[in-house]
């Protein structure tokens, strides 16, 4: 039987949740559901981060998704200032 050190598992179980994560991360852009690409690549950046692994970048899709927050945001204000001057 082979018998881990506390640090060494759990290493081992971020490193599969890493490529767990990045399989997830192939087949949603596959499937193209940009939701499940956010979700799988802030995985992948925190798992790299535990890790301390270079942590790569997905600066097309945060920042589309930051993008979009924003204009959600930007036109949720807009609206709110139009139904508080209809009252």
């Amino acid at each position: 039987m082979i018998y881990w050190l506390p640090s060494e598992y759990a290493e081992k179980r971020t490193y599969r949740s890493l490529k767990r994560a990045w399989i997830g991360f192939k087949i949603a852009k596959q499937e193209g559901n940009h939701d499940k690409m956010k979700y799988y690549a802030e995985g992948i950046q925190k798992f790299q981060r535990q890790l301390r692994l270079p942590v790569s970048s997905f600066s097309d899709i945060l920042k589309e998704e930051t993008e979009n927050d924003l204009n959600s945001q930007t036109k949720l204000n807009e609206g709110g200032d139009a139904a508080v001057n209809e009252l």
